[in-house]
C-alpha cells in the first residue's frame, strides 16, 4: 500500500506542476523559476506526511467511494508545506545538500554561474518557498467536502504553519545561546514546534476533521502526533552522527556543523567533565569547524552514552504512541497500515548502533 501511495504521490505532484504551470505560466514567465521548484518538488522523498493524511482520512471517512485524484491531490498540502519549509531552513542552516542534491539556493546559483555563497540564491529561493507555501493552501481545498470542515482543515493547517514559524524562530536563538542556559525543556519544545507539529500531528488531526471524525479521536490523533514527531526529530538527530550521509541525504555531521543544540549536544555536555565541557563551548562558538573538530564531538557523543540513551527515549516515545493508537475508533483496514506506516518511520532507531 505504502510504495502505491509514494508512487501516486508522485504522479500526484507532478500533475500539480503542469496544472499551476498552466496557470500562473511558471515556465513562460520564468524558465529558472519553474526548474528550481521542479527539481526540488520531485526529488526523492518518503512522503510521509502525505501519506498520513491519506491513512487518516480514508480511516474515518464515512463515503462508500472517495474520489482518489482529488485526496491525492490534497494531500500534496502537507507535501508542499514541508518542502516550503525545508528551502527556507537551508538558507538559515547554509546547507549545501538537501535529499542528495544542491539545495535550492545553490541550486540557482549553479544555474545561474554564480559561487555558492552569493546571496542570489538565497534570496530566490525564499521567493520560491513562498510560492510553494501558497500553493500548499490552494490544493488544501481540492478535497470535496463540506466548506464548514474544510474552513477548520484550513485553519489548524495555517496555525501549524505559524507555530513551526515559532520553533523555527526559537530554535534559532537557542543556536546562539550559551550551552549552560539552555535546559532539554527548551529543547524539546522547538522538537514539538518545529517538527512534531506538521510532521505528525496536523496531516493526522486534518485528515480526521475533514473525514468528519468524532472529537476524541482528533484529540487523541493530536497527542499521538506531538509524541510521534518527537521520537522523529531525536532519531533524525541521532542519524546525523550514527547514520552515513549517502543514506540520509544530508551532508555529513551537519547539525554538528551547524552548532545545533540538539538533545544529543545538550546531554553530552551535561555529562562532560570540566575539559570536555570547555572543549564543547569552544566547538559550539567556532563558525567554521575543522573535519577533526566534528570527530572529536562525535567522538564525545559516542562516549557519553548519550546515543542509547537517545534511542531509549525514542522507543519509549513509540510505546506511549502505540498505548494512545490503541484508543483510536478508526476503520482497521486503515488503522492497521498506519501502525505499520509509522513503525517504518523508525526502523532505523530499531536497527541503529550507538
Amino acid at each position: 500500500m505504502f510504495k502505491k501511495l509514494q508512487t501516486d504521490i508522485d504522479t500526484g505532484l507532478k500533475a500539480f506542476l503542469n496544472d499551476a504551470d498552466n496557470v500562473f505560466a511558471l515556465k513562460a514567465s520564468s524558465p529558472l523559476l519553474y526548474s528550481g521548484i521542479k527539481d526540488f518538488l520531485l526529488r526523492r522523498g518518503k512522503r510521509i506526511r502525505s501519506i498520513l493524511f491519506i491513512l487518516s482520512y480514508l480511516g474515518y471517512t464515512q463515503k462508500n467511494k472517495v474520489p482518489y485524484n482529488n485526496l491525492i491531490k490534497c494531500s500534496l498540502s502537507f507535501e508542499l508545506l514541508h518542502n516550503f519549509l525545508l528551502i527556507h531552513d537551508d538558507i538559515i542552516d547554509k546547507s549545501n545538500l538537501r535529499r542528495g542534491k544542491p539545495s535550492l539556493h545553490n541550486f540557482l546559483n549553479n544555474k545561474l554561474h554564480l559561487d555558492k555563497k552569493d546571496c542570489l540564491g538565497p534570496d530566490l529561493s525564499i521567493v520560491a518557498g513562498d510560492i510553494i507555501f501558497a500553493f500548499a493552501v490552494e490544493t488544501l481545498f481540492s478535497i470535496d467536502e463540506s466548506p464548514l470542515r474544510k474552513e477548520k482543515a484550513l485553519r489548524n493547517f495555517t496555525k501549524t504553519a505559524a507555530f513551526t514559524g515559532i520553533g523555527e524562530f526559537i530554535d534559532v536563538v537557542n543556536n546562539k545561546t550559551n550551552i549552560d542556559k539552555i535546559t532539554q525543556k527548551d529543547i524539546s519544545l522547538t522538537y514539538t514546534l518545529k517538527t512534531a507539529k506538521y510532521t505528525f500531528e496536523s496531516p493526522l488531526v486534518i485528515g480526521a476533521i475533514l473525514a468528519g471524525a468524532p472529537r476524541r479521536d482528533t484529540s487523541l490523533l493530536s497527542k499521538l502526533g506531538i509524541i510521534l514527531g518527537e521520537a522523529f526529530q531525536i532519531q533524525d538527530d541521532l542519524l546525523d552522527i550514527f547514520y552515513p550521509s549517502e543514506k540520509t541525504g544530508k551532508s555529513a555531521l551537519s547539525d554538528l556543523s551547524e552548532s545545533k543544540k540538539t538533545i544529543l549536544i545538550w546531554r553530552t555536555y551535561s555529562k562532560a567533565d570540566k575539559k570536555d565541557k570547555y572543549f564543547i563551548k569552544a566547538f559550539l562558538e567556532k563558525p567554521h569547524k575543522s573535519r577533526e573538530d566534528l570527530l572529536k564531538m562525535s567522538h564525545l557523543i559516542k562516549k557519553s552514552g548519550t546515543g542509547e540513551y537517545c534511542r531509549t527515549l525514542i522507543l519509549s516515545k513509540i510505546k506511549e504512541s502505540l498505548r494512545l493508537f490503541a484508543g483510536l475508533k478508526m476503520k482497521n483496514k486503515y488503522k492497521l497500515p498506519l501502525k505499520n506506516f509509522i513503525d517504518g518511520s523508525f526502523s532505523k532507531t530499531y536497527l541503529l548502533k550507538t
